[in-house]
């Protein structure tokens, strides 16, 4: 479905996965509307099956540790698990310093240099501007 492969992952790595991002959401103490929506789409996109999204849910009012939800999983979902955490956290218009603070802690937890992170970072933010930039085309209606 997508390039990526996440969608080949096993529906315990697939569940571990959502439980970061609820993670990330949760992170500066405010879970939003768009924070949720994005996770949703996530795990729907990853073919999460829905009696793990339920479970997956209940960590909106207690999230599962972080340290936990990423023990023993391999370099490359970790990456995954980057990417999407960085576009949840970035749904709310800005980086929390507790969001950043996971951030940083996932990419260690995958190896990931502090360069790579900025350049997810900026690719988050390239993709705002990028879907925002839509508008542009309607412009001059009416």
């Amino acid at each position: 479905m997508f390039p990526d492969g996440i969608g080949k992952r096993t529906p315990q790595e697939l569940v571990r996965y959502a439980e970061v991002l609820v993670y990330i959401a949760a992170a500066d103490g405010e879970l939003v509307r768009e924070e949720i929506g994005v996770i949703e789409a996530l795990m729907g996109r990853a073919m999460i099956h829905p009696e793990s999204r339920v479970k997956v849910r209940s960590g909106f009012e207690q999230p599962v540790p972080l340290d936990q939800s990423l023990a023993d999983l391999d370099a490359g979902l970790v990456r995954f698990i980057l990417r999407d955490a960085a576009l949840v956290a970035a749904v709310d218009g800005a980086y929390d310093r507790n969001e950043m603070r996971a951030l940083k802690a996932i990419a260690k937890a995958g190896g990931i240099a502090t360069e790579e992170l900025a350049d997810i970072l900026d690719w988050v933010s390239n993709g705002w501007q990028w879907f925002a930039s839509f508008n542009d085309i309607f412009a001059n209606d009416p």
